[in-house]
């Protein structure tokens, strides 16, 4: 383990050996604090940024979701050994080093990746750098680690989607639109890690010579691979009904747009119009599906848009009493309708929402660093937060309306869960699916 006074030597040292080159990148960066530089360190492409904070977020984002996996539960089972035993430290003294530090270490799993996170104090970054390539490369995979720890977990997480209605009318949505690849169970993923991953560090990082000279030395032993693949993505839509005896839900959704150079910011703009959450406390909102449930109690729709990185998925939630669900089914199927006749003053309000999730989002130590590191995996280059706000504020009212008619044009995925014999059909609710 490093110790703390020889890593801030270290880091003081390397910020004062900074090359003119990258100083004027950390001036660039000053200006636009929201702005990843993405370049190589042996194998790993590294997407970074700095705003001179005294904390750091860092996260290591391996190519193998779900979409992946080999065969079912394998990824489940992989994704929990994160931070366990490896050849040269324990699960415990991992826990210690990195407490002793002021640190924390978290990990979790998607449709298309596994990401392996870290947050702490600014001059700690080599240890956590080791610490996140040593789990990557040496891990021991026992197996009573397993019995022990990993299967009651897994199991755990299992029981916790089980009773949630909303998540499994969700998850079955993807199943619909995609049926393989991204439209497989989301708790699985591959079992091999390869030098095709991403790390990230944002947004408080030492200027780029330092990242670059750990990720070599410390992500050394990571096997070299070509990565894996899976098919292109291709939706289907149709019509799915689960029992479950946990509560109603049922989720509408349209093909959306993919991540990467190819995004559409449009959809972004499509599911702010939609809605459904509140800007304000104690209040419904004013958006096309707070609107369209105000009037129905314990009746919730909210609209999301998720982008991968070769499809996309429009969806709405819509959680409540069974004998409410048709009636709110029907008007939140009238609201995406009206989208083909959006005003302009709606498209100001939606984009203003969006444009300040996106920076607030930025302002985050951590969030969308998974995002980020899908995008250079796919593309070698970084979405940089300037240019998502660009993209919304150029937006138009017909490229809006274009977009909504392209999902009513499409066929419609329909999922719903819970109460069988009272809750409606697509074709009840005015659905083509």
């Amino acid at each position: 383990m490093f110790a703390r006074s020889s890593l801030a030597r270290g880091l003081h040292q390397c910020c004062a050996k900074a090359t003119p080159s990258a100083r004027r990148g950390m001036a660039a960066a000053a200006i636009n604090p929201f702005h990843y530089f993405v370049g190589d360190a042996s194998g790993v492409k590294v997407a970074s940024r700095d705003d001179n904070g005294p904390t750091t977020s860092l996260a290591v984002v391996v190519r193998g979701g779900s979409r992946y996996q080999p065969a079912p539960g394998v990824a489940q089972g992989l994704a929990g050994y994160a931070f366990k035993n490896t050849t040269k430290r324990s699960a415990l003294r991992l826990q210690r080093e990195a407490e002793l530090l002021g640190g924390s270490l978290s990990s979790y799993l998607s449709r298309e990746n596994i990401v392996l996170k870290a947050k702490f104090l600014r001059n700690d970054l080599p240890y956590f750098v080791e610490a996140l390539g040593e789990v990557l490369s040496k891990t021991k995979f026992l197996p009573y680690e397993f019995n022990e720890e990993i299967a009651p977990a897994l199991a755990e997480e299992l029981a916790v989607y089980s009773r949630d209605p909303a998540a499994i009318a969700y998850e079955h949505a993807h199943n619909v639109a995609f049926h393989t690849g991204l439209g497989g169970h989301k708790l699985s993923m591959s079992p091999k890690f390869t030098r095709r991953v991403t790390l990230l560090l944002s947004p408080r990082v030492p200027p780029r010579p330092s990242w670059r000279k750990w990720t070599s030395q410390f992500f050394a032993d990571v096997p070299q691979g070509n990565g894996i693949s899976s098919p292109a993505t291709k939706y289907f839509g149709g019509e799915n009904r689960i029992y479950g005896a946990r509560g109603d839900s049922l989720v509408i959704a349209f093909p959306g747009s993919q991540g990467g150079p190819s995004f559409k910011a449009e959809y972004i703009v499509l599911s702010y119009l939609l809605g459904g959450q509140s800007g304000t406390k104690w209040n419904a909102g004013t958006s096309i599906l707070s609107q369209a449930v105000n009037q129905m109690t314990d009746v919730k729709a909210v609209a999301q848009h998720v982008a991968y990185s070769d499809a996309g998925l429009l969806s709405v939630t819509i959680t409540g009493p069974h004998e409410s669900l048709q009636k709110a089914g029907e008007e939140v199927v009238k609201g995406i309708n009206s989208l083909t006749t959006v005003k302009a003053e709606d498209m100001r309000k939606a984009i203003a929402q969006a444009k300040f999730d996106v920076l607030s989002g930025a302002e985050d130590r951590s969030h969308g660093l998974e995002l980020v590191g899908q995008s250079v995996i796919a593309s070698g280059k970084a979405p940089q937060v300037v240019e998502v706000v660009k993209a919304l504020e150029g937006v138009t009212v017909s490229a809006v309306q274009q977009a909504a008619k392209a999902l009513l044009d499409s066929r419609a995925t329909f999922t719903a869960v819970g109460d069988l014999h009272n809750l409606p059909f697509a074709s009840d609710i005015g659905l083509k699916a």
